[in-house]
């Protein structure tokens, strides 16, 4: 595999992509892009300049200017994207910006305003995590894989995942969190949350983060270093 293909990992809310996508960027000595982030830090800046879910055309003009810097050290700790001079980590999953999430990532002007950023931040070869990765994204990406796993299992890595951080999270947050986010994102009408047609499709569930990686790592025949 050269160094300027893309490997994309997709699926809903708490399945593992990240913690997935980020051990195969390691293994593989590629950048890791989550093409959450991009949204995740427009929505933040879009709550900070008091912009609410139903301003679509103060969201539009946002996301034309919108510039954003991310962390594709998939090694890195502390910042997640730059937002111009504001470094961006913990804010960036705050639970109670779910529901502007959710609007923000459904707006065909906004998707298109972030699309060109997604794609120049993995010009150069990337692992590629996220919903429309492998269909919008980079279409062309020479493996793509697609992670599931039930409700309640995704639920609770999502819980997990808060307590981690650092966040807490009452249970209607988290499932507002995944579950009413989730069924947003398949039912909206631009680049819905979907399998690619040529992806492999890998339940999680019962299977640790490290056997998906081989998984993964097997199906593109680069097994990595160590």
């Amino acid at each position: 595999m050269s160094a300027a293909e893309v490997i994309t990992i997709d699926g809903p809310a708490g399945v593992g992509k990240s913690t997935v996508g980020r051990q195969v960027a390691i293994r593989l000595g590629l950048p890791f892009i989550d093409t959450g982030i991009f949204y995740r830090a427009l929505t933040v800046a879009a709550a900070g300049e008091g912009i609410t879910v139903g301003n679509r055309d103060l969201l539009a003009e946002l996301a034309q200017r919108f510039q954003v810097e991310v962390n594709t050290d998939p090694t890195a700790e502390g910042w997640r994207a730059k937002v111009g001079s504001r470094s961006l980590d913990l804010e960036l999953w705050q639970p109670g910006l779910a529901p502007l999430l959710a609007y923000v990532a459904s707006q065909a002007p906004v998707r298109r305003a972030l699309l060109g950023l997604q794609r120049a931040a993995g010009s150069g070869g990337a692992v590629a995590v996220g919903r429309d990765t492998g269909t919008a994204v980079f279409p062309e990406a020479s493996c793509k894989f697609y992670l599931d796993a039930p409700e309640t299992v995704r639920l609770e890595r999502r819980r997990v995942e808060f307590q981690r951080r650092g966040l807490g999270a009452p249970e209607g947050l988290v499932r507002e969190d995944v579950v009413d986010r989730d069924r947003q994102d398949l039912t909206r009408e631009h680049s819905p949350l979907t399998v690619p047609p040529d992806a492999v499709v890998i339940d999680t569930e019962g299977v640790s983060a490290a056997e998906v990686v081989e998984l993964v790592l097997a199906r593109c025949h680069r097994p990595g270093p160590g």
